[in-house]
């Protein structure tokens, strides 16, 4: 399972969860205040080192 970043959009608390992919934010629960008004995040993780340019080091491949 995916870990994935919300936010209370009751509260403002920021969290994290282990949830399958195809779960609906309504059935997020918040840690603090206990409502169900979470909206999924986009984390840094997932948004950083998309392309190409962003490799370090050598590219896969055979060592000529």
């Amino acid at each position: 399972m995916p870990l994935y970043e919300y936010r209370c959009r009751a509260c403002g608390a920021e969290f994290e969860r282990l949830v399958r992919w195809n779960t609906p934010t309504e059935e997020i629960e918040c840690p603090r205040c206990g409502r169900r008004e979470a909206e999924k995040r986009l984390s840094l993780f997932a948004t950083a080192g998309t392309g190409s340019e962003s490799r370090r080091g050598p590219p896969c491949g055979p060592v000529t």
